[in-house]
């Protein structure tokens, strides 16, 4: 995870609306004082230099938004793979021997309740507890692979017990797609850091090029700092695997452990 996936998200956001108030203060403060020096020309070119500041930065915030909103539908789509796996297992569960269907049923059911809690954990910020799920999600996988290994063993249909098998393994495909999804496709702290030097020099532009004019406005630069904060916090919470403003529908996995329990749905 990154370092800044501990900091609430408020914080993010107000961490930031200050930060870029400060220092558009600061270069008007600056500004102020070469004001006695300051030429036509060279405010002309100081205005050039900020609207180019501020185009790139808004180029930079749609880029990073554009990715972070890719890393947040592959999370969706390995959540869909998941579910999707589950279902083909429990209902392939019913063509192996039948003193191995009773035990991976009742894994399978066991998963799907872990899969539940593993995401209020998460949006909980319980890492721990994230940690110690995932790896018993693993220890299942594990068991779920042996019972398919002893069902081809037996004397039964093995292409009907392969069907199984082929469900389990893409279980655990998707399981590792989630993980990879969740953890590693971020943005890179690289982006994130030249985001963050490109914005705040963008506002200490501004700020000089007010200081050089001798006028400013309170509303305009509190309007300014609090819009890209806004964006930059949504960029933030859709690249977080533990998000906060943007929550994933879990109703598909909990509608199929109620089918696996004999529960009726929730679906229309």
């Amino acid at each position: 995870m990154n370092a800044m996936d501990h900091i609430p998200l408020g914080m993010v956001f107000l961490i930031s609306v200050l930060a870029q108030v400060a220092f558009i203060e600061f270069g008007f403060r600056y500004g102020q004082s070469r004001r006695s020096q300051g030429k036509k020309a060279q405010l002309a070119q100081v205005r050039a230099i900020m609207g180019a500041g501020l185009g790139l930065l808004a180029f930079m915030l749609a880029f990073s938004f554009s990715m972070a909103q890719m890393h947040f539908d592959q999370r969706k789509q390995a959540y869909m793979m998941e579910v999707s796996a589950i279902d083909s297992a429990y209902r392939g569960a019913d063509l192996i021997p039948s003193d191995k269907r009773v035990q991976a049923k009742e894994l399978l059911q066991h998963f799907t309740r872990l899969r539940l809690e593993t995401t209020q954990a998460a949006r909980s910020a319980d890492i721990d507890a994230v940690v110690e799920m995932v790896r018993e999600s693993e220890r299942i996988h594990d068991m779920l692979w042996k019972v398919a290994e002893l069902s081809m063993e037996g004397g039964g249909d093995h292409e009907d017990t392969g069907i199984f098998a082929q469900s389990v393994l893409a279980m655990i495909n998707a399981h590792d797609a989630r993980l990879q999804a969740a953890l590693f496709n971020r943005i890179s702290p690289v982006i994130w850091l030249t985001l963050f030097f490109i914005a705040l020099l963008s506002m200490v532009v501004m700020g000089y090029q007010a200081g050089l004019t001798g006028t400013r406005s309170s509303l305009a630069t509190w309007a300014l700092a609090v819009t890209f904060s806004t964006v930059m916090t949504l960029v933030i919470d859709l690249d977080r695997p533990n998000m906060t403003l943007f929550q994933m529908n879990q109703q598909l996995m909990a509608e199929l452990e109620n089918r696996m329990d004999g529960r009726p749905g929730d679906l229309p």
